[in-house]
């Protein structure tokens, strides 16, 4: 169950807050903001009607953003069949963003597989890097949280992301 989403007035703040950034998110994509707002609001239609069995793991705005771009790709596939041979252009487009979904790593791999890296670092070290990358904090953010430096945050960041891209640039669950 989402916390965020317990009943109409939670679910209608949360829509409030996020309604205009996800639109203009999907509409990078679909340059239509028509159809970027239909995106969203099929998002927000499925999380209403799923809010008793959805299990965020992550912050709420990583996750709504992460479905509505999974709704936008299904909203594609939707309305491949009706579009003219006028729109072959964009249907290329939109073919590259349904290629790269269906080749995306799995999710629980990649995670896993960072969990591992990330579970030698120093306990400060891995605090800063999972509210970066996993709570979706900024740096000053984290400093202010932390009552450390926004440069010391940076260096860490730094750090951490070198050691990553070296120990999982050849694993064998993420790359062929």
């Amino acid at each position: 169950m989402i916390k965020q989403i317990q009943n109409i007035a939670h679910f209608e703040e949360v829509y409030k807050e996020y309604y205009i950034p996800l639109v203009n998110f999907i509409n990078k994509f679909l340059n239509n903001i028509e159809n970027s707002k239909d995106v969203v609001q099929l998002t927000f239609v499925k999380i209403w009607q799923q809010r008793d069995v959805i299990d965020v793991k992550t912050s709420l705005k990583s996750y709504l953003f992460q479905m509505t771009k999974n709704t936008m790709i299904d909203y594609i596939r939707a309305n491949k069949k009706h579009r003219s041979a006028d729109d072959s252009m964009e249907v290329k487009s939109l073919e590259i963003i349904d290629h790269v979904h269906e080749d995306a790593l799995d999710p629980y791999l990649v995670r896993q597989a960072l969990d591992h890296c990330l579970k030698d670092l120093k306990p400060k070290a891995r605090e800063i890097w999972e509210l970066n990358k996993y709570e979706g904090l900024t740096y000053e953010e984290i400093a202010n949280y932390l009552n450390i430096s926004k440069r010391s945050v940076e260096d860490n960041i730094s750090k951490i992301s070198k050691m990553l891209k070296e120990n999982l640039k050849n694993h064998p669950d993420l790359f062929d």
